[in-house]
């Protein structure tokens, strides 16, 4: 025998897809805590799964008094579920929306439910254990790696202080689950350990790896000024020298003024000329 509840407000819903599509939707019952579920995550909760509009009940863990175990992410569920749940924490109790292409599609699920159905469910998480840390550690993580890698760049100790770097930056490799107040935070830490890694590169002449840090910082802030003169420093120290004109150029854009962007650009035809004199000398030699 089917159950069938009250006609849902769809009103209380809000929009959880980061398309902002609307065919995820979420209203939350009760508030939970800790962190949030991060994917590939093991959870177990307990739901109910109703059609919408008619609210006619198909399924219940509660009815079997046994709550659902599983990875997220792993496509053991519908896509409304994974997607859904990396935005509850555990002991948290809420509604999921979800149209059919978040749920069993065009073909439905037979016989319970029919095609192009859109579904209701009311999820509480039980309990999670994460398969990685939580994104609020690997902030933290890569803040202290931060600190360090500046107190070794300070002393002079370059290839102490690039690892601390090199570890920050992989500890913020992996941050699905950020919350959009975390993703600024994670920015400015990616920005601020490339930078300084190049930084420290530079100074142990890897010049290659120099760039790449670069090109990483930049995908934060492509008009930071800093981080073109030091790829400039980098791209000059390679003998490239239109590059390095190309980036320091770019810098002088956004601060006409800055001192030592003008006087990297400056020395570039010297060193080009330098690099042109020292390859003729070679040649001379060699064919006397």
């Amino acid at each position: 025998m089917t159950e069938e509840i009250a006609a849902t407000n769809e009103a209380e819903f809000v929009d959880i897809t980061p398309e902002g599509n609307g065919k995820l939707r979420k209203r939350i019952i009760q508030e939970g805590t800790g962190d949030l579920i991060s994917r590939y995550s093991d959870v177990s909760v307990h739901y109910t799964g109703r059609l919408h509009p008619s609210g006619t009940k198909f399924d219940s863990s509660l009815d079997r008094n046994k709550p659902l175990e599983f990875k997220v992410s792993e496509g053991r569920v519908i896509k409304g579920w994974d997607e859904g749940l990396v935005t509850m924490r555990v002991g948290e109790k809420a509604e999921l929306l979800i149209d059919p292409e978040y749920g069993y599609g065009v073909e439905g699920n037979p016989p319970t439910i029919p095609p192009n159905s859109t579904l209701l469910f009311e999820v509480e998480v039980i309990s999670s254990k994460p398969l990685e840390d939580p994104v609020s550690k690997k902030i933290a993580d890569a803040a202290a790696s931060k600190t360090s890698g500046n107190a070794y760049f300070t002393a002079g100790k370059y290839a102490e202080a690039a690892k601390a770097y090199r570890f920050g930056i992989s500890r913020l490799e992996v941050t699905w689950s950020a919350t959009p107040a975390e993703i600024p935070e994670i920015n400015q830490l990616k920005l601020n350990l490339n930078s300084n890694l190049a930084a420290c590169l530079l100074k142990t002449k890897d010049l290659k790896e120099a760039v790449e840090a670069c090109d990483k910082a930049l995908e934060v802030d492509v008009k930071n000024v800093k981080v073109l003169y030091r790829m400039g420093q980098a791209y000059s120290g390679l003998a490239m020298f239109d590059k390095a004109e190309e980036v320091l150029k770019q810098a002088l854009e956004v601060a006409p003024k800055d001192a030592a962007v003008l006087q990297e650009l400056a020395s570039l035809s010297v060193k080009a000329k330098e690099l042109k004199d020292k390859e003729k000398a070679v040649y001379s030699r060699m064919f006397k």
